[in-house]
């Protein structure tokens, strides 16, 4: 299975859309899109999860990379990841530092997908 990543903005809201295998390899597609999103003001980062498979042990750090480093008041949201996928946050102890949600997230000014 391949993996495909993209970035959208709705105001102050960046969102990355996850699909398929999130292996070692492809660490460095999610990195860029996070350094992307980072770039403007944001109050919140959401990760798209639906339609991932797997995530690497990588990925889970690059996203708490991410998290590490954002400005204080910034949530980042995971949004529909696997059960198999929230095992692996659990494991990383990152399931503590963000917010998981199941359903598709509407904010203010935002349609829901």
């Amino acid at each position: 299975m391949s993996f495909e990543a993209y970035l959208g903005f709705t105001g102050p809201t960046a969102t990355v859309f996850l699909s398929g295998e999130l292996t070692d390899a492809r660490v460095p597609t999610l990195r860029t899109l996070l350094d992307q999103a980072v770039q403007r003001p944001l109050n919140r980062l959401v990760i798209r999860m639906y339609e991932l498979a797997s995530i690497s042990t990588a990925g889970v750090r690059c996203l708490a990379f991410t998290q590490q480093h954002l400005p204080q008041g910034v949530d980042i949201v995971l949004d529909g990841p696997s059960e198999a996928i929230q095992r692996v946050l659990r494991a990383s102890g990152f399931d503590q530092a963000v917010t998981v949600v199941q359903e598709t997230l509407t904010f203010a000014g935002e349609a829901a997908a």
